[in-house]
């Protein structure tokens, strides 16, 4: 039997046919290769979205706290500084008080003898006790060291409106049973003064007169 020999028709029909089923099994592979990322990465992330949200419960808390306790923190700063204000505000009134008291009352300024060393006396009717620390019955002393000192240089600082750290004290001594005179000055010894004192029993040493002096006695 006679076979027929191919033609070339038919073999470019035959070459077509091969490509296209490489083609095709190319595609198919690449179809599956892709299909299986898909799956995984799905699969990945739907495994993370499970995990995230127990982690991440923790940070919130946390951020939770954080708040909570920096609300706390500053409304305890708030009611301190509200006190702090309350109090000066209290302690302002006070002294505007005071300062109105010893403005009703009035002050006694006597001039001074030009020939003599007292320039002015002084004396002040809403001069109160300083207060002490000290037990009745009280003893004078003029030891430096002394509460009952440190008392005096207190009535003497109320009563010339001078800190301690304002004046030189030359002198402090009795002038009587419970009754003490000072002389001082300005630290630049431009002003001087003498100021007399008296004991007020269980409320401690009162200013009695100041008298500005022109020389230092």
């Amino acid at each position: 039997m006679l076979t027929k020999p191919k033609t070339s028709f038919q073999g470019a029909r035959y070459e077509q046919r091969a490509k296209r089923r490489k083609v095709n099994r190319i595609l198919n592979t690449l179809i599956g290769f892709v299909f299986t990322l898909i799956l995984f990465f799905g699969w990945q992330l739907i495994f993370s979205n499970d995990k995230e949200p127990e982690k991440a419960s923790h940070p919130v808390n946390e951020k939770k706290e954080e708040t909570v306790e920096k609300e706390e923190k500053e409304d305890k700063e708030s009611v301190k500084v509200e006190f702090n204000e309350n109090v000066k505000n209290d302690n302002k009134e006070e002294l505007e008080e005071e300062s109105e008291q010893e403005t009703n009352e009035e002050v006694t300024v006597i001039e001074g003898d030009p020939n003599s060393n007292i320039i002015q006396e002084i004396v002040n009717p809403s001069w109160q006790p300083i207060g002490t620390t000290q037990s009745e019955p009280h003893v004078t002393t003029f030891e430096k060291e002394s509460v009952d000192w440190k008392e005096m240089l207190d009535a003497i600082s109320y009563a010339t409106r001078l800190s301690q750290s304002e004046m030189i004290v030359w002198f402090i001594g009795n002038n009587g049973p419970n009754k003490a005179v000072a002389t001082i000055s300005t630290k630049d010894k431009q002003q001087n003064y003498k100021v007399y004192i008296e004991w007020v029993e269980q409320q401690g040493w009162k200013p009695v007169k100041v008298q500005q002096l022109r020389n230092r006695e």
